[in-house]
């Protein structure tokens, strides 16, 4: 009867985990008692890049690179419908970075040379 008992007991593999003692528990609470608390972490929204625009006068570089934006999209300028199906103004912020596309088109309804 030993015997079968001992087979089961093989064929599980019972016998082969190890058993922990309370010796083993308590030396491990008090490895862990000994490391220092941890700090909470702080939740913080990360503070996203936005880009800066320049304000006020337009410096005589942006009017330069606004004009030669101008010439190289004469045809699309030209036509108010294409304007708003190419983004014309968001293009033009990207070619003259220190302007938003607002500032490019409120600049442009100012100084149209057409």
């Amino acid at each position: 009867m030993a015997n079968r008992f001992n087979q089961i007991k093989i064929e599980e593999g019972l016998d082969e985990q190890p058993i922990e003692s309370k010796s083993t528990i308590e030396s491990v609470k008090e490895l862990a008692g000994d490391l220092k608390p941890q700090r909470p972490i702080k939740k913080t929204r990360r503070k996203t890049a936005r880009k800066t625009y320049n304000n006020g006068h337009w410096t005589q570089k942006e009017h330069r690179l606004y004009l030669q934006f101008i010439e190289t999209n004469k045809d699309i300028m030209m036509k108010s419908d294409m304007k708003k199906q190419e983004k014309i103004f968001k293009q033009m912020s990207l070619v003259i970075r220190t302007r938003s596309p607002s500032q490019c088109r409120s600049h442009h309804q100012k100084f149209n040379p057409f």
